[in-house]
């Protein structure tokens, strides 16, 4: 396993706004030789070669990452410069309509069909790039994602999310948890959704992920025996000590029981739901004071935690 004291084999390339004509903002972080000079990402102060030349001796391989509801592409940035520098190419799409700035369609049933369909096509576009492209070993493709991004890149490996079971759920439970349930889908939406798969279910299985990592993942109530049968690559979870936001029971722990030992999960000591989110300056203190919130454990060891996690799962995945 990784540690923070040794020097990793490459400095973190970095570029934003990848495309040409964006169909949404992409920003990609890679292994480069070039010297890190400052960046900031929303205002949190790091380091990254902004348009380096990728390093010579690739091709890498390459991390799909999908952002939290109302998140941004740069919302891990701590973690996509640890993979950079250690040979992994990371790309973050910013999900439309649900980001920081356009959260007009957070937590309906939009977005879980639009997400996956975004990851899809932002891998499309990285794969058909003249100049991204040779860098990417196509047999080495993961995808990780945060809260409603870990059930994003869950569908792409091949879980039939459940609208009918989401809908269930929140007939019981709507005044308890809403953040779940207050867009849970109407009849009308789950006879759509029939007519469109044969079932109110969303099928968003690509063939080309090869392993995903889900970080506190939302929806689990989407969740139903049937509707993870087909997963069949390997799979993390990264859970929060203490999730303040979303429902354990019926969110990690429902996976995990469905899933049955076909996962590794790993609960991270002193973290809430937002504690994967970069560390607080003053002005998301005093504005967002909730993103802040964490539990028993500072902030970049928590990090360090996940870094160390992410990095020695990918590594078994892709060299056995």
């Amino acid at each position: 396993m990784s540690h923070s004291s040794e020097i990793p084999p490459y400095t973190a390339g970095f570029r934003d706004r990848v495309f040409d004509k964006d169909p949404f903002l992409l920003a990609l972080w890679y292994p480069a030789t070039a010297d890190e000079t400052a960046v900031r990402h929303m205002g949190v102060a790091s380091r990254a070669a902004r348009n380096a030349p990728f390093a010579s001796d690739g091709p890498f391989p390459l991390v799909m990452m999908s952002h939290g509801s109302e998140g941004h592409r740069f919302v891990h940035f701590w973690l996509a410069e640890y993979l950079a520098r250690r040979g992994y190419i990371v790309a973050v799409p910013q999900h439309t309509g649900d980001n920081y700035i356009d959260a007009s369609d957070a937590r309906s049933l939009t977005i879980i069909e639009r997400r996956p369909r975004e990851m899809r096509q932002a891998l499309d576009l990285l794969l058909a790039h003249d100049d991204i492209a040779p860098h990417i070993d196509p047999a080495r493709i993961s995808a990780l994602g945060h809260s409603a991004g870990g059930a994003t890149v869950l569908k792409l490996a091949g879980w039939h999310f459940d609208a009918c079971a989401w809908t269930q759920y929140c007939t019981l439970n709507r005044q308890g948890d809403g953040v779940i349930c207050e867009f849970a889908p109407n009849d009308a939406a789950l006879d759509t959704l029939t007519q469109q798969h044969g079932a109110p279910v969303v099928r968003a299985r690509d063939a080309r992920i090869c392993a995903a990592i889900m970080i506190t993942p939302a929806f689990g109530v989407a969740a139903t025996p049937k509707s993870v049968a087909d997963i069949d690559v390997p799979m993390l979870f990264i859970e929060a000590d203490t999730d303040e936001v979303l429902r354990h029971n019926v969110n990690a722990a429902r996976f995990r029981d469905l899933l049955q030992g076909r996962a590794k999960f790993v609960r991270v000591k002193g973290a809430g739901h937002y504690s994967f989110l970069p560390l607080c300056t003053d002005y998301i203190a005093q504005n967002f004071p909730h993103l802040c919130q964490d539990f028993g454990r500072e902030r970049r060891h928590i990090h360090d935690s996940v870094t160390q996690l992410v990095h020695h799962f990918l590594n078994r995945v892709h060299t056995g």
